[in-house]
């Protein structure tokens, strides 16, 4: 973080909240993989209804700023295969 990217920070600091907290409702010291890309994949799913309330609601600022935290958190996420793929 010697950049000082504020966002990436944030998005950071949020993904890092939310398994702790997933460790605390397991009471356990870790999560599995499995529990983390649930984790992850429900932020992806509150950023991007967020976006859209923001971006009807007219705050461009406050959607580019979930863009980024978005972009963050499927950087984590394992790709999906294409549909050219899938048929082969």
């Amino acid at each position: 973080m010697k950049a000082r990217d504020a966002d990436r920070l944030k998005g950071l600091r949020n993904i890092r909240a939310a398994f702790l907290n997933k460790e605390k409702e397991a009471g356990s010291d870790s999560i599995s993989d499995e529990e983390a890309l649930v984790v992850l994949r429900k932020l992806a799913k509150q950023r991007v209804e967020s976006i859209e309330l923001y971006e009807k609601g007219g705050r461009q600022d406050l959607a580019e700023s979930e863009k980024s935290e978005l972009a963050l958190i499927e950087a984590y996420l394992p790709k999906l295969a294409d549909e050219e793929t899938t048929r082969k």
